[in-house]
């Protein structure tokens, strides 16, 4: 079965084409991005420059490509893809399945303000929050950030209202400010009826906005309340759950409902999301074969290195 995975000039994108070729994957691996310069060619049989997701033409030129090369299994990595595909209600285009978590979890978490809404009614501890230019904070700091995708672009911590007042944008959302600083955890999350809920709390440290470095801890409590998150989503596939550890308890503060950028991390330490994704999705008979799963020791340490790649051009 030939794969299509989007976004490969990013993490997440190259990194699930490193897992499949690691895991042996017998078809060809396919890779677009709205970029043309990236180390792609290096890892996928076939690459091209794909519209971006806002682009009117993105799913009929998506679904000429797929036909073009015979995907039998498409792998969406961004944030503008995945809203696009849930928004048209897409599990298939063009014969391809989608690797996409169910409408209820990518719609939910793909608005940061409905997502914390939906939570709290339901009783989940979540941060205060609000719309910039409908509420503002009664006590600082806040952090103010897009209301929908970005990851960590555009993020910034206001300690005061005049500053809030001078540089947060009508439409953005604020969120209580989560500390301490040292308590962050991400936190993937992986279920299907097949095989039940997994969870993997990693504390983490950033670095350039990524996951640079962290550790698999043994915390029930998080554990607990990202699975009562992955039970009221109804989760069915694989999202990523970012919180902190506060004096009253974890909080989150995003989800992410897509693969994270600790996916080939968490893939070398036994949890497979993706490939357990891409099973339960397309079925045994197309997959290389994979151990039990083992969780990883508590302790368990893991760091972002770097990797160069040079090519010439013939003159």
């Amino acid at each position: 079965m030939n794969v299509l995975i989007s976004g490969i000039a990013g993490d997440i994108g190259f990194g699930a084409g490193r897992i499949l070729r690691d895991w042996g994957w017998s078809g060809r691996l396919c890779g677009i991005d709205i970029q043309s310069e990236h180390p792609g060619e290096f890892f996928f049989d076939q690459h091209a420059v794909a519209p971006r997701a806002a682009d009117a033409n993105y799913l009929s030129w998506l679904a000429l490509h797929i036909e073009r090369h015979h995907i039998g299994l498409f792998i969406p990595t961004s944030e503008a893809e995945i809203a696009v595909l849930s928004e048209h209600g897409l599990r298939e285009i063009a014969g391809a399945r989608i690797l996409i978590a169910n409408q209820q979890a990518t719609t939910v978490s793909l608005d940061k303000q409905a997502c914390m809404s939906f939570l709290g009614q339901r009783g989940l501890r979540v941060p205060k929050n609000g719309i910039v230019g409908a509420t503002s904070p009664l006590s600082y700091p806040v952090i103010v950030k897009p209301r929908a995708g970005q990851g960590s672009k555009q993020v910034q911590k206001i300690d005061d209202a005049q500053t809030f007042g001078e540089r947060a944008l009508a439409g953005q959302v604020w969120q209580e400010y989560l500390a301490p600083d040292d308590q962050e955890y991400t936190c993937p999350v992986y279920h299907s009826v097949a095989r039940g809920t997994h969870i993997l709390v990693l504390r983490r440290t950033l670095s350039g906005g990524l996951t640079g470095r962290g550790e698999v801890v043994n915390e029930p409590h998080i554990e607990h309340y990202v699975a009562e998150i992955a039970r009221v989503l109804e989760l069915d596939g694989a999202i990523n759950v970012q919180l902190r550890l506060t004096a009253d308890g974890p909080c989150l503060f995003e989800i992410n409902p897509r693969l994270s950028s600790t996916l080939v991390f968490r893939d070398k330490m036994g949890f497979c999301d993706l490939r357990w994704w891409i099973q339960d999705t397309v079925g045994l008979e197309h997959t290389p074969p994979l151990p039990p799963y083992r969780p990883p020791s508590p302790g368990t340490r893991f760091f972002r290195g770097a990797q160069e790649y040079i090519t010439c051009t013939p003159l």
